[in-house]
């Protein structure tokens, strides 16, 4: 062991081994998985120091997989079931980690297809483990599983064929050289036995009739020991389609008989591997005649590891996320990190949000996708956005310095964004050679990645000094708008009074330090005023206008829920008067803000701090305040998007104990360019205006053009 931990590099878990309290080894036989947990201290950005030790820490996991072999293990281990660990592992995955599953195309095109799954809708499935042998296990909860079945015709029996006929022994060559096969030298097909009369059968003339049959048809077929090097990739390719072909045959017939829509395939044999992957998604199809489609994890070379590290650990209940920031590789959609030993190992690393989440509790479709654009299947949306986030590289570590100037250390700073640009930059080159490099690479995904980059360096908050300039300007102003509204109900009447209030709801999403047009107005001489921003706003018919059923029903309301974007003007100038005139009219109001920074979003801490300025500014907001009217909560969020997928427990809880009928998203990121499409069970109102030309292009409108969507709820 210690000759062994000589040689390879184990940087993080050297770091973390003061903080590990929870440690599991999953032991193969060419690959150890070690899995522990880690406190990992945070620093708390402040207005006054930069940089400081907050005191606390944030939990993670990291899974790592290291390829040695012979690797020793000298140590007194615990046993752990290993279909114990199997099953827990995966739902553990699939309960936690956004696009876990996903399919695989089997005709040319090699499209990945992710979801996000929840444990409403992921039960029954079965796990079909694909190692030594072949296990079939039913899996209808997390402790709910039982084996139903096997094969000895699996992994180990690929090997060791293999290995026999073509005397090739490494699992990776094997595939190399399937890849190059054809299975037309040994294997037999519909059409060789039939010929043009397949046809008449109904049966399709490609169809495999009988694996390694043209040897004993006495053809000149060369035998082991005989083969040039194309036989021997052909050999390989006809094993590798023999054995998968059962396995998926045998997952077929035990699906049917347990009723199982879906069924997870795993196991070193599958590994990502997208020859494996086609074959097993090609039968699959075809033994069910269309109805059965085969599911594969991200991360399942970690399943049995993490599962067994997940017994008797106190926070498994708690939800994860995936750390992007902290994982070297995930399996095979990114290369595997060479050290400099030249071992190879992977690293997968997971984060406590420290609380329990679910999906929101008004969605229609729980495991919908809450993006407008899938940038999987978009190359141009996809590129569009990767060649604007490396335009604001220099911008966003100018930002991450300037939120640390008081720091004591400057050199230190200047490095940390140093290797943040640097990471964000192998990030971003990664996901545009593997664009499922993470799964799902849409904006949402993508601006999260660069917020976890930037927290691994230490910088938590990097807008925090424009968010409180901006919050103070606008606590100043606020009066002001307030008594204008008051003015104009006195001459006016209540159309025009909300009309006026969403026109100031929209002019303050136009302040969006994410938007660039927008930034430049704000770092003009003249700079963005609130006046500036109403201005901005053009008059109805807007592009997507909602007002009139809107206004129509606003008085209806009796629980509002409003999900906010950015500080400063945004909120305080934009979102609290609209607020107060849905509060005027006996609604309940909960505003609901990002647990986490993101950008110059608001946050849950910011929003709570914040009414207290607010008691001194107006009388109504006080009442509304003191007698719980309004309240604030937190989305669970750490993103300008919004994935309603998995929000706090808290926020379910508020929603349902006050029966929320009204749901408002504001800000492009949450109701634009993710959430544009999502439906709700209560009546929802999304409303952004457009700051980008490109998306301004895709949704036919122009540049501060406004959304302003009114959707009545959907009926169940």
């Amino acid at each position: 062991m210690e000759a062994a931990q000589r040689k390879i590099d184990f940087r993080r878990l050297v770091r973390d081994a003061p903080n590990i309290n929870h440690l599991c080894f999953d032991a193969c036989s060419k690959t150890v998985k070690i899995v522990y947990s880690s406190k990992v201290p945070l620093s708390h950005t402040t207005l006054k120091c930069k940089r400081l030790n907050s005191g606390k820490s944030e939990e993670r996991i990291y899974c790592i997989q290291v390829q040695y072999p012979d690797f020793p293990l000298i140590l007194n281990l615990r046993h752990v079931d290993a279909f114990s660990g199997l099953v827990k592992g995966t739902c553990f995955l699939l309960r936690n980690i956004e696009a876990e599953s996903f399919t695989y195309s089997f005709d040319e095109s090699q499209k990945y297809e992710f979801q996000t799954l929840n444990t409403e809708s992921m039960y029954p499935y079965l796990l079909i483990n694909i190692r030594t042998g072949v296990s079939v296990v039913l899996v209808e909860g997390e402790n709910n599983f039982k084996r139903l079945g096997g094969s000895s015709i699996g992994g180990g029996c690929f090997l060791g064929l293999t290995e026999i006929i073509t005397g090739v022994t490494d699992i990776e060559e094997m595939m190399e050289r399937a890849l190059q096969g054809n299975p037309d030298e040994f294997d037999i097909f519909i059409r060789d036995i039939y010929g043009d009369r397949a046809a008449n059968f109904n049966m399709d003339p490609h169809l495999l009739a009988s694996s390694f049959g043209r040897v004993t048809r006495g053809e000149n077929i060369p035998r082991a020991g005989e083969l040039d090097e194309q036989s021997k990739n052909n050999a390989i390719l006809s094993l590798l389609r023999m054995i998968l072909y059962n396995v998926s045959q045998l997952a077929f017939l035990l699906s049917d008989i347990s009723n199982v829509k879906r069924v997870f395939f795993n196991g070193f044999l599958v590994r990502n591997r997208p020859i494996v992957m086609k074959t097993l998604s090609f039968a699959c199809n075809y033994w069910s005649g269309g109805k059965l489609r085969a599911y594969f994890l991200r991360h399942e070379n970690y399943t049995t590891g993490l599962g067994a590290f997940l017994e008797n650990f106190p926070n498994a209940d708690m939800y994860w996320k995936e750390y992007c920031s902290g994982s070297t590789a995930l399996g095979r959609f990114v290369p595997v990190e060479p050290l400099e030993t030249g071992f190879k190992t992977q690293t997968f690393a997971l984060k406590c949000a420290r609380f329990k989440a679910a999906p929101f509790c008004l969605l229609v479709d729980k495991d919908g996708k809450p993006d407008t654009i899938d940038f999987n299947n978009d190359d141009e949306a996809r590129n569009f956005w990767i060649e604007i986030l490396d335009k604001t590289i220099n911008d966003m570590t100018k930002f991450a310095i300037a939120s640390q100037k008081n720091c004591e250390d400057q050199d230190d700073v200047a490095n940390r964004a140093k290797d943040f640009e640097n990471d964000f930059v192998k990030t971003m080159d990664t996901i545009k050679e593997h664009h499922v490099a993470y799964g799902n690479s849409n904006a949402r995904n993508l601006l999260e990645v660069r917020e976890q980059i930037l927290q691994e360096k230490g910088f938590d908050d990097i807008y925090v000094q424009k968010k409180h300039e901006e919050n103070c300007t606008a606590i100043a102003e606020l009066p002001h708008v307030l008594a204008t509204i008051d003015k104009l109900k006195e001459t006016s009447d209540d159309k025009t009074v909300l009309e006026y209030v969403s026109r100031g709801l929209l002019a303050g999403n136009v302040f969006d330090w994410g938007a660039k047009e927008v930034v430049k107005m704000m770092n003009s001489e003249s700079g963005l005023s609130f006046q500036t921003a109403i201005d901005h706003v053009e008059n109805r018919p807007w592009l997507f206008d909602g007002f009139d059923s809107f206004y129509e029903k606003h008085k209806d309301y009796k629980s509002v829920l409003i999900f906010v974007d950015n500080s400063g003007f945004d909120y305080i100038l934009g979102i609290i008067p609209f607020a107060r005139e849905l509060l005027r009219n006996g609604s309940k109001v909960v505003i609901c803000a990002n647990s986490s920074p993101a950008l110059n979003d608001l946050t849950y801490r910011e929003m709570v701090a914040l009414a207290n300025e607010f008691r001194e500014i107006d009388g109504d907001l006080t009442k509304f305040l003191e007698n719980g009217q309004m309240m604030f909560v937190q989305s669970g969020q750490e993103s300008p998007c919004l994935d309603a997928r998995r929000v706090h427990e808290d926020l379910n809880e508020i929603v349902q104990k006050y029966k929320t009928d009204l749901v408002v998203i504001e800000g492009m990121g949450r109701a634009l360019h993710t959430n544009f499409n999502v439906q709700f069970k209560c009546d929802s109102l999304k409303a952004a205006v457009i700051k980008t030309q490109w998306l301004a292009d895709r949704l036919g409108g122009k540049m501060f053009s406004v959304v302003f969507k009114h959707e009545l709820g959907v009926q169940q």
